[in-house]
């Protein structure tokens, strides 16, 4: 059998004479509070989605740790043996790095060019796991290009390109421009639509030979067997490699502006969409005091059987409890729902109403990055629930404080 505070506060919010049926107040109530929760539910998926996507992203192209010089690192190999000593380093791969033209049959675009060792490569990023076509081997004349890069200049492996290196001065150690032809030997996907268009990759030897750097490198990219001690493992590489000549950074310092900015941005975002579901609050106090008026009778007489104030506080006060948890309910399998749908319903809007939801080229992605963490999940149910609770405490409290004889006086 249900507590008496329960039943009675379950019979409020009935239409009075139509039991069968919810107020119609009542339902805009739960309403408010269940798009409230679904849209900060899906902001705050997306947000983490993002977060969680770039980071993946830059440590599948990049190496957890970098090591670069204010000039060109010679003797590498020698440093590479150093850095293996340190505890949980797994891999180290050279690069040579810098901006380059790449001219084909219709169009010239600019890139950033990276000379990599293929074997040592694979085993500090995913580039390996991210060619679509062709091969990760560039060879001697080879080029590995990304697949926007492929798609808006119409290459295939195979396919011939004009890559011009940069004049004396745009890059360290560099002497003077130069122009070789390579051919297409890989196609990579990194589902970044940035990188997939900026990024190209040649064999060690080859960019060493274009940028003029004879046996020099550009710099060290490092592989930890756990991201998060990418701090530590920097902090030890660096006593080893000590400044000025060496820079050794971590990817959270490379990073260190665009991953703050997301996270001042999540926290402005949760707090700006949480004043949806205060908003929706306002639709309980309106419900709560709507019932206050119409049972002002029923109070009255549970008042004058002897019923204390608490009780009468503990009724109204269920009653958005009660619209509070059925909104919170709703907007939860609304909002997961959505999340888990949500690149179909980006299509479908962008099919029918000729509206870009998520371009890739400002946003990065291909696909818009979802993710569902439960902790921030329980935080929105939470932060839902009590601003209902608040909510209803004055119409409650005006309820409790009925005197028997007003309430009854006009009956």
């Amino acid at each position: 059998m249900l507590p008496f505070t329960f039943w009675v506060g379950l019979r409020f919010l009935r239409f009075k004479g139509k039991e069968s049926f919810v107020s119609l107040i009542t339902v805009i109530s739960i309403a408010g509070v269940a798009v409230g929760v679904m849209t900060l539910m899906v902001v705050m998926s997306v947000m983490s989605g993002f977060d969680r996507e770039l980071k993946d992203k830059f440590l599948g192209i990049y190496g957890n740790v970098v090591v670069t010089s204010g000039g060109l690192i010679y003797n590498y190999p020698a440093r590479i043996e150093t850095i293996k000593t340190v505890p949980r380093v797994e891999a180290v791969a050279p690069f040579v790095t810098g901006q380059v033209i790449i001219r084909t049959r219709n169009r010239a675009l600019g890139v950033n060019l990276r000379g990599i060792d293929p074997s040592a490569e694979a085993r500090v990023s995913k580039l390996g796991k991210y060619i679509k076509e062709g091969t990760l081997q560039p060879g001697d004349k080879g080029i590995i290009i990304g697949v926007q890069f492929a798609r808006i200049c119409r290459l295939r492996p195979g396919d011939k390109v004009i890559v011009i290196s940069p004049g004396e001065g745009l890059l360290p150690g560099a002497a003077g421009s130069r122009r070789e032809k390579f051919t297409v030997t890989g196609i990579f996907k990194s589902g970044m639509a940035q990188y997939d268009l900026e990024l190209a990759y040649i064999g060690l030897p080859a960019a060493q030979k274009l940028f003029n750097l004879g046996d020099g490198v550009n710099g060290l990219s490092i592989k930890l067997d756990d991201v998060e001690y990418a701090h530590a493992a920097r902090n030890q590489i660096a006593e080893l490699l000590p400044p000025p000549r060496y820079h050794v950074r971590s990817w959270m310092e490379l990073n260190k502006p665009l991953f703050a900015a997301i996270q001042v941005e999540k926290n402005l975002m949760f707090i700006i969409v949480m004043l949806i579901t205060v908003v929706a609050s306002l639709n309980i106090a309106s419900t709560l005091i709507v019932a206050v008026k119409e049972k002002t009778k029923a109070i009255g007489i549970f008042k004058s059987l002897g019923v204390t104030e608490a009780t009468i506080r503990k009724m109204f006060t269920l009653q958005g409890v009660l619209i509070g948890m059925a909104g919170t309910i709703i907007g939860c399998g609304a909002g997961l729902l959505l999340i888990d749908q949500i690149n179909h319903v980006a299509d479908f809007i962008s099919a029918h109403f000729g509206i870009k939801v998520f371009p890739p080229d400002v946003y990065y992605f291909e696909s818009i990055p979802a993710r569902i963490n439960l902790g921030e999940t329980a935080i929105i149910a939470a932060c839902a629930l009590f601003i209902s609770i608040l909510a209803s405490l004055y119409p409650a409290w005006r309820a409790a404080r009925m005197e028997p004889v007003e309430a009854l006086r006009y009956e």
